[in-house]
């Protein structure tokens, strides 16, 4: 049993609110017309397929658009127990601009709510990007379910961040009816920003930053959660999406080894177009074996309030994109 966290904007949705007409669009646009991400709405679709996993989306997007959101996820043949949005009309007619903006304040006590709903047993893959605080936020969440970070270090970090005083004392109150367990198996953040992979490394190895849902679905088979068949599936729809080209799956085949996120021989194994399969075989082959070695997903202790302090992630928990 296996609870699947996810984000929408830049994660499964390809949406644009870099700019005011991107925000408007996103904002009145129809169900039909929002895309999915290349490989998302399949995979997604693939986890829910077993029916003892639970799929939930925690979102920044505003509760108005609940409708419009959970009409395209149907269109998408997504099956989901639940959707938590943000209420962001709320915060401006409050005058709590801060937390329009702001994410730590409003996922963290979100997504600690959600661990109070779940059974207790059930382990936990959470997805987002690197646009917002995602990869700090479900690092600092995996953190304080496992007891590894305490009610302290959360409200001290959430202050840091710029979190409203309610906002820590609702994330401090779930908190403290949580059951301790190590829970979060892995956190896949795509890259949308481009964050160099060496900075999501600030938050340990559990963080597995990806170019593609296809990667991320090939992680995904190697721990057991989808099927072969399923990473195949997703291959040749982001081959399609990327302009069928076979040296981008080869580049991203590459990449995911030469990480360490999962061996030569697992990706080696799938079937593809001939063209993808010599070019994945020769990206792989130019490694000669070089890599950072078997990443195996270890926790190692993440000072956040440094973090947040340095000019490697600033209050949002964004990740500066320079090198």
């Amino acid at each position: 049993m296996t609870v699947f966290r996810w984000d929408l904007d830049k994660t499964y949705l390809d949406t644009n609110f870099e700019s005011f007409r991107g925000l408007v669009r996103a904002a009145t646009e129809p169900a039909h017309a929002k895309r999915a991400l290349p490989g998302a709405a399949l995979l997604l679709r693939s986890l829910g397929e077993n029916p003892d996993n639970t799929i939930t989306v925690v979102s920044g997007s505003p509760t108005q658009m609940r409708s419009v959101l959970s009409e395209k996820l149907r269109l998408d043949g997504i099956r989901f127990d639940e959707l938590v949005l943000k209420d962001n009309v709320g915060n401006v007619k409050r005058g709590r601009f801060r937390a329009v903006r702001g994410q730590l304040g409003y996922k963290l006590p979100a997504l600690l709510r959600a661990r109070l709903r779940t059974d207790s047993k059930q382990r936990e893959v959470l997805f987002g990007d690197d646009v917002e605080a995602d990869a700090l936020v479900y690092s600092l969440y995996a953190d304080a379910v496992s007891g590894r970070v305490g009610a302290a270090g959360v409200s001290r970090v959430m202050e840091r961040a710029g979190a409203y005083g309610d906002e820590i004392d609702d994330a401090l109150e779930a908190l403290s009816e949580i059951p301790r367990a190590d829970v979060v198996e892995r956190i896949f953040i795509r890259s949308e920003r481009g964050v160099p992979s060496r900075r999501m490394a600030d938050l340990g190895s559990r963080v597995v930053p990806i170019r593609s849902w296809w990667q991320g679905a090939i992680v995904l088979m190697d721990m057991g959660h989808i099927s072969q068949a399923d990473v195949e599936s997703v291959l040749l729809r982001v081959h399609d999406r990327e302009g069928a080209d076979p040296w981008v799956m080869g580049a991203l085949a590459q990449d995911i080894v030469r990480r360490g996120w999962v061996d030569s021989d697992v990706v080696l194994g799938l079937s593809a177009p001939q063209a993808v399969t010599e070019a994945i075989e020769s990206a792989l082959s130019a490694l000669q074996g070089h890599g950072i070695g078997r990443n195996d997903g270890s926790t190692e202790t993440i000072d956040y309030l440094g973090l947040l302090s340095s000019g490697a992630w600033n209050k949002r928990g964004r990740a500066d994109t320079g090198d």
